[in-house]
């Protein structure tokens, strides 16, 4: 749209600004001193932030800030004019008070299984990356099923999901139990009228607390003095330590300036960050245990990324695999070695991992498809690195870019605006530049844009091979 987004901000991912993704990699960060895949520095930063604005006024984020919470709360709006006074109410009081501790299990379960697993599992599942992101492939079916029932729930009880599934709420939840600034019901002026009960979204009955303290209370002041109480200073926000009060219409404005001072603050540090981070997971068991492991090499490493991670020399990295230059992204080796290798084998990250590993010693198990440049072979011949008991056997199967000149080289990763893997989409190639009509002269017609090529020239007998090296061969 021509819309330039904050530098902040730049082409982060939704995982890039989430703070529940600093919170599910806790453990991984502590222990092996990493983040999970897909987790970026910024998640952390973000996390960290989010729990200094609980400690002073509870969870503001879920009832100032969360996107999720928003649509569910428009969604509600509808429901409120369908159901009138009886929206909101149609879940029994002793279920719902059981249904509440549900995100509790929900919390331990996402924390555990993404400690032991050390990805990001509850992306399978999450309908707020469903709703932000639906238009891709790497959405799941349950996320998106899901997404719909909390969408549909919200027409009859009021953020369904942040009551009784939301991880981080529950997480934030906690600290309504120790906060600073706590919103206290002033008995002496209390005139029992139960507005601010009724004006609770999370159902907390507030007419009959002095202090609440509930775990379900999001902050939103909805039954503040300044909206629903009609009696003045009568529900307020305040620490009684400090003999300080918040005013509702300040406590917004002042959550998100403790979101964006600390992104300014963690920038000038040095310590944000929306690109994933470029370490791979440590092995954690046998003779290598606490050594990085090569089978976590990703496309989106670039050579200095792998030369840094395992202690190889750049040089011996853009030598081996024909590079260009040392800032390229491993994956353009997919996009330089299409349809000029046989049927069925396949020069890419794969084969990066494999170089690393006959290099280092380190262990990775190969796909059988997978191949190493000739060039790879002679690096690690003359670097004395050819002594594996399979090494002739790979050395063997390796492959030559004949004929073709450093300039052929530079020209085609230049000349091709878009790397080709196995989960592009038919809108990025669109994006890239490419026309419908040539694309579906070689795929055939397709209707989802979202449809990841290789998955559906594949369902049709095609080889993906061979089409993604016709596809590039459009813009030579």
């Amino acid at each position: 749209m021509g819309v330039v987004l904050p530098s902040f901000i730049g082409s982060a991912s939704l995982h890039a600004i989430c703070p529940f993704g600093g919170v599910v990699t806790f453990w991984n960060l502590v222990t092996d001193g990493i983040l999970i895949k897909k987790i970026h520095d910024s998640s952390v930063v973000l996390a960290s932030l989010g729990v200094l604005s609980a400690l002073l006024f509870g969870p503001v984020l879920c009832g100032w800030i969360c996107p999720f919470g928003t649509v569910q709360e428009w969604v509600g709006k509808l429901g409120r004019k369908l159901w009138k006074k009886r929206y909101n109410t149609f879940v029994p009081k002793k279920l719902d008070a059981y249904l509440r501790f549900l995100r509790y299990g929900v919390l331990i379960w996402v924390v555990y299984m993404t400690a032991v697993s050390g990805t990001l599992i509850f992306q399978t599942v999450d309908p707020y990356y469903a709703l932000f992101n639906f238009w891709h492939s790497d959405v799941s079916v349950i996320g998106l099923i899901i997404l719909a029932v909390v969408l549909v729930l919200s027409l009859f009880v009021e953020r369904p999901f942040c009551k009784y599934a939301c991880p981080y709420g529950a997480f934030l939840g906690v600290f309504n139990t120790f906060r600073i600034f706590a919103i206290r019901r002033k008995v002496n002026t209390c005139i029992s009228c139960n507005a601010c009960t009724k004006a609770c979204p999370m159902n907390i009955d507030v007419a009959n607390k002095e202090t609440v303290r509930n775990h379900q209370c999001i902050s939103c002041m909805k039954c503040s003095s300044e909206s629903a109480c009609p009696v003045a200073e009568t529900v307020i926000l305040n620490s009684e330590k400090l003999k300080k009060e918040v005013r509702t219409k300040y406590l917004g404005i002042i959550s998100v300036l403790i979101i964006l001072g600390g992104i300014g603050i963690s920038m000038l540090l040095g310590l944000w960050n929306v690109e994933s981070s470029k370490q791979p997971a440590l092995i954690k068991e046998g003779a290598f245990a606490g050594n990085p492991s090569p089978t976590d090499i990703r496309g989106s490493y670039t050579w200095l990324d792998v030369a840094k991670a395992f202690s190889i020399p750049q040089e011996l990295l853009v030598e081996a695999f024909d590079a260009v230059r040392a800032e390229d992204k491993v994956n353009l080796l997919e996009t330089l070695y299409a349809g000029k290798i046989p049927e069925g084998m396949e020069v890419g990250t794969d084969s990066v991992r494999q170089f690393v590993s006959l290099y280092t010693g380190l262990p990775h198990e190969a796909e059988e498809t997978t191949l190493l440049p000739y060039a790879a072979i002679e690096v690690l011949r003359r670097e004395m690195k050819d002594t594996g008991s399979d090494f002739e056997e790979i050395a063997a199967k390796a492959v030559k870019l004949e004929d073709l000149s450093p300039n052929f080289i530079e020209q085609t990763l230049s000349s091709v605006p878009i790397a080709f893997t196995g989960k592009t989409t038919f809108q990025e190639l669109l994006d890239a530049g490419y026309a419908r009509e040539d694309i579906e002269r070689i795929t055939g017609t397709f209707d989802s844009l979202s449809s990841a090529v290789k998955t559906f020239v594949e369902a049709k007998g095609m080889s993906f091979t061979e089409v993604k090296a016709k596809l590039i061969e459009l813009l030579e």
